[in-house]
């Protein structure tokens, strides 16, 4: 009988409880958004600092995405000020409005219960960790349920479709404006969608392809940007023998960042567990039905993880997980669905996917406020007087220091003393780095060397003018020189020269190099 009113007050306070859910996500967020910058970060920050729309455009193809993110970041750095959290604003607008638009398409077929269902579970995936970066990924998921959203009412009979209609055209352009990958984000689910709606219907919509058409003439603007990337970045990735990123079988393990595990597996063995406490029969409401359209949409977004994998297989030959984020959506809708459609009776579902919200709500909130806790009454752990800082602080002597990974120095020189920064090298040979397993930062910081403030220095022509310089490495676990693009360190030791350790510090290393005299 409690879980009945417990049901009730849920339905009644669908909003608030709504809000408070997104709200959670945001501040999550925000509270990560004002860490430090990472290397591809930077790269949003100096193209959106630019001082006019020219210089923006002629920049971007560079760092190889569309214009959208920049251009919001742009305004945002012109109100709030050129900061971490400014540049990442637009990255956390955008995953708040996808969670609501995931909220919406469920809520649209189903109950108040599937719904915050689907937007818990677009909230707490691990994919959220992209709603603090200043990237473009949560605004390519904003717009594709955007799309998805305005294309469910568009198919509704209805007097004017005028509005959806446009919104369908804004969520598809927006896609495309946002990633060079936003086409399939907005296609694949569409045309899985509109070809079972076309089977059932048995007629053309016209003013609907129109609308789909208008979206992707945006196409017009960002393709001319896609090849000069492809000129300035992607060749060189084909070209290179060793490259890490190739997609394969095993990137089919995308699926474990667009979802929330916890959440699949305490919903489905509630369900399991429950079975026999519910009757086959149920005196309430039957289920509401969901048209197959709309289920064949969200399938077609949460297959995007193989799709994309074949996609860069066949055209880049790079793949990375966050190229298919709306998944992400796909696997949430799919669960609102599920929670009104399975279980013994039309309650079933429902009731174990409040019960699973609330057994996660719990267990995250218990989490969070054992972090706060420890956070304010920790002792804070005694420090050796040598051992504070970076050991790029404390560097001994006047030697440049030449950074092994392009990806530590940029952040590390955009964030350091101007005494330690006149020291900051990064020594770059695109022919050797092509050869190599990552090649693709140090590309980028080459081929954004325009707008890049930090000192890249030709590998041949330093070493032919400092015979003695610092080279520092950085990695974890207690190992140096660990990532994929560290490999200065065993060039020079085959070169001839000598490199021996100088400065050694958890997970850091500063290493004196020198021409050997003979």
């Amino acid at each position: 009988m409690w879980f009945r009113t417990f049901v009730a007050w849920t339905v009644r306070h669908e909003r608030w409880l709504a809000c408070a859910i997104v709200a959670y996500a945001v501040v999550h967020c925000v509270g990560r958004a004002q860490r430090e910058f990472w290397f591809d970060e930077l790269f949003t920050f100096y193209i959106s600092r630019l001082p006019n729309l020219d210089q923006i455009f002629r920049a971007i193809s560079a760092d190889g995405n569309p214009p959208l993110y920049y251009l919001l970041a742009h305004l945002s750095m012109r109100l709030m000020g050129e900061t971490e959290l400014a540049t990442r604003f637009p990255a956390i607008l955008a995953f708040a409005a996808g969670a609501l638009g995931t909220y919406s398409f469920v809520r649209r077929r189903c109950g108040a219960i599937p719904a915050l269902f689907a937007l818990f579970a677009v909230a707490t995936a691990s994919a959220k960790t992209y709603g603090s970066e200043a990237r473009p990924y949560t605004l390519l998921m904003a717009f594709s349920v955007l799309t998805l959203v305005s294309w469910q009412a568009a198919t509704e009979e209805r007097r004017s479709r005028f509005f959806p209609l446009a919104g369908m055209a804004l969520g598809i352009a927006g896609a495309i404006a946002s990633h060079h990958y936003g086409i399939f984000h907005v296609a694949i689910p569409l045309a899985l969608g509109e070809a079972t709606r076309l089977v059932r219907r048995r007629k053309l919509d016209l003013p609907l392809y129109g609308a789909c058409v208008l979206g992707a003439s945006m196409l017009i603007v960002t393709a001319p940007l896609m090849r000069e990337t492809n000129l300035v970045l992607l060749n060189y990735i084909r070209e290179s023998p060793t490259f890490y990123g190739r997609p394969r079988i095993a990137s089919l393990e995308s699926y474990m960042l667009m979802v929330n595990r916890r959440l699949l597996v305490v919903f489905f063995a509630l369900l399991l567990l429950t079975w026999p406490l519910f009757s086959a029969v149920s005196h309430e409401p039957e289920r509401k039905g969901i048209p197959a359209h709309e289920v064949a949409a969200a399938i077609g977004l949460a297959l995007l993880v193989p799709i994309m994998i074949g996609i860069t297989w066949i055209a880049t030959g790079y793949y990375q997980p966050r190229y298919a984020i709306g998944t992400t959506i796909g696997i949430a809708i799919l669960l609102g669905f599920a929670a009104q459609r399975l279980g013994r009776n039309a309650s079933h579902g429902v009731s174990m996917a409040l019960l699973c919200l609330v057994l996660l709500s719990v267990h995250y909130i218990g989490a969070d406020t054992n972090a706060l806790i420890d956070r304010l009454f920790r002792q804070p752990q005694p420090v050796a007087e040598a051992s504070g800082g970076s050991v790029l602080d404390s560097a001994p002597g006047r030697e440049p220091i030449v950074f092994a990974s392009p990806v530590f120095y940029l952040p590390a020189w955009w964030y350091a003393t101007p005494a330690v920064r006149e020291r900051l090298y990064y020594l770059s040979d695109l022919s050797f780095a092509i050869r190599q397993k990552d090649p693709l930062p140090e590309l980028s910081l080459a081929a954004n060397q325009a707008i890049v403030p930090s000192r890249v220095e030709d590998y041949r022509t330093f070493l032919t003018t400092h015979r003695r310089f610092l080279l520092y490495c950085k990695g974890n676990q207690g190992s140096y020189c660990w990532e994929l693009d560290n490999w200065i360190r065993d060039r020079l030791l085959s070169e001839g020269w000598t490199v021996r350790p100088f400065v050694m510090r958890d997970d850091e290393a500063l290493f004196m190099v020198e021409f050997p005299t003979r």
